[in-house]
C-alpha cells in the first residue's frame, strides 16, 4: 500500500509569481512624445521580408512630416561617398535601404507618412548572410544609464563583411561608422533634431523593492552614434533560424 503525505495548509506561503518579460513602468495608454516624430528605415531583406529602424527626431512648431520629407531623408541616407562605401558590403538587389515612413508621436494614432522615391540597394558581389544577423550602432547621450541609449541594428550584409574569426570585417566596421555619422546631418537638413523619444513611464516598484519614479514624456538629444565593435548582432530571442 502506497504512503500518502498530508501537508497543513496553515503551514503553506502564498507567493506572488513574478514576470520576468513584464514592464511595469510601461504605460499602453500614453504612447505621445512632445514635438517628437518617428522616423522609420525600412530595409528591404534578400527573402522578400522588410526590417525596420524606428528613429526619432524632435521638430518645432506644428508637425512638419510630408511625403517630400521623407523622400528627402530616404535620398540623404542612400547618396553620397558613406553610403557608396556601405553598400558594398550590403547584398544587391533586393536588399537594401528601400523607404522612410514617418509618424506624428505628439499626437496618438496618427497615420504613417511613407516615402514615394524608390531608395538604393547593395553592390556586394558576395552572398547574403542570414536575415538576423545584424550590425549594432549605439546611440549616446549626455545622460547616462540603459534609459538614455539606443541602438540601430543594421541588417542585410554579405559575406565580404565577414572577417577572419567570425567578426564584422574592418572596412565594413568602417564604412558603416561613416555611414551613421551621416544620420544626424540627415535630420538637420529637414529642419530635425535627432534623438531619442522617451514615452511616459509609470512609478513602479521593481522586484528587488528598489523604487522607480514616474517619467514624463520627453526627448534626449543624441550626442554620438558609434559603432563600438566587430561583433555580430542580432534582435531575435530565438536565434539564427
Amino acid at each position: 500500500m502506497s504512503r500518502s503525505l498530508v501537508v497543513n495548509l496553515s503551514n503553506l506561503t502564498q507567493f506572488t509569481a513574478v514576470n520576468l518579460m513584464s514592464d511595469p513602468g510601461y504605460d499602453k495608454g500614453d504612447r505621445k512624445i512632445p514635438q517628437c516624430m518617428d522616423v522609420s528605415l525600412i530595409w528591404q531583406l534578400d527573402d522578400g521580408k522588410t526590417a525596420h529602424n524606428v528613429l526619432h527626431g524632435r521638430y518645432a512648431g506644428s508637425f512638419p512630416g510630408s511625403v517630400a520629407m521623407a523622400n528627402a531623408i530616404l535620398t540623404g541616407l542612400t547618396t553620397g561617398a558613406s553610403w557608396t562605401a556601405l553598400k558594398a558590403f550590403i547584398s544587391p538587389t533586393p536588399v537594401g535601404l528601400i523607404a522612410v515612413s514617418l509618424r506624428d508621436r505628439n499626437v496618438e494614432d496618427q497615420p504613417l507618412i511613407n516615402s514615394s522615391s524608390s531608395g538604393d540597394v547593395g553592390t556586394s558581389p558576395g552572398t547574403p548572410l542570414p536575415n538576423e544577423t545584424a550590425v549594432v550602432i549605439t546611440l549616446r547621450t549626455a545622460k547616462v544609464g540603459p534609459a538614455f541609449r539606443g541602438r540601430i541594428y543594421v541588417p542585410g550584409w554579405a559575406s565580404n563583411a565577414l572577417g577572419a574569426g567570425n567578426i564584422v570585417a574592418g572596412g565594413a566596421v568602417t564604412a558603416l561608422q561613416n555611414w551613421a555619422n551621416t544620420i544626424p546631418t540627415t535630420f538637420t537638413a529637414q529642419g530635425l533634431t535627432f534623438v531619442l523619444g522617451l514615452p511616459h513611464r509609470l512609478a513602479y516598484t521593481s522586484a528587488s523593492g528598489k523604487p522607480h519614479a514616474e517619467r514624463a514624456a520627453t526627448t534626449q538629444d543624441i550626442t554620438s552614434q558609434p559603432v563600438k565593435d566587430n561583433h555580430w548582432d542580432t534582435q531575435r530571442r530565438r536565434g539564427l533560424k
